[in-house]
């Protein structure tokens, strides 16, 4: 079972990623315009069938105190991304159980984002560093390189320290969604096998929909209310 936890609101890239071979996505509305009306006939028409629709809420932050403020206004059922780049604004989501994803570390760096202590942090509170596809694809050509280089430190990290690791097509468009096959095979770009591949795909996302799927019921990790 395969998901795309990063992609845009939009019926038409719903449909592609389901005609795509995946069993879930997560849209995502950005946390200024967190309201936006949205086709929740669709929603329960596809979590019907076997094709399951995740609401998602990117936060993007200046800085830490910001960043908490935000995470803590955030409904309890909200698959949450924080948009990294910043240093402090990495750890800071790395160190807080209540994000699900740490989305673009390496924006506008010169390093992937992720050192030796936020990774250490996102093993402990199950906070999935992400590779972007689409961030790697449209960077320049002369660029590539390093955002591979960059997705190959994270890789490093995630082998030594163990948190969750994601990949997620980051799409637009329909033009920017690929199959998981095909995204598997890309990733022997940056050293990943195809289990590693295959399990950032599955597993990972899988126990994020899990997770949040629990909402209010979770008491605890690994206890919840049974009525």
């Amino acid at each position: 079972m395969f998901f795309d936890l990063h992609v845009h609101e939009s019926q038409e890239l719903v449909d592609e990623v389901e005609r795509l071979g995946y069993n879930g996505v997560l849209t995502f509305n950005h946390e200024e315009i967190k309201n936006k009306d949205y086709p929740d006939n669709l929603i329960s028409l596809k979590n019907d069938s076997s094709f399951q629709i995740r609401r998602g809420l990117m936060i993007y932050s200046k800085n830490t105190a910001d960043l908490k403020r935000k995470i803590q206004k955030s409904r309890n059922e909200d698959v949450l991304i924080v948009y990294g780049g910043d240093l402090k604004i990495n750890r800071s989501a790395c160190e807080n159980p209540r994000v699900d994803i740490i989305s673009h570390p390496y924006h506008g760096r010169r390093d992937c984002g992720i050192n030796h202590i936020s990774a250490r942090k996102a093993a402990e509170n199950e906070v999935a560093v992400e590779l972007n596809i689409r961030y790697l694809l449209r960077s320049r050509p002369q660029n590539r390189y390093k955002v591979l280089g960059y997705y190959r430190e994270i890789l490093k990290l995630q082998r030594k320290f163990e948190f969750p690791l994601i990949i997620t097509s980051g799409a637009h468009s329909i033009f920017e969604l690929h199959t998981p096959h095909d995204i598997i095979a890309l990733t022997n770009c940056f050293g990943m096998n195809e289990e590693e591949a295959s399990f950032a795909l599955s597993e990972t996302p899988r126990n994020i929909i899990e997770r949040r799927d629990l909402g209010s019921n979770a008491l605890v990790k690994g206890a919840r209310i049974i009525e």
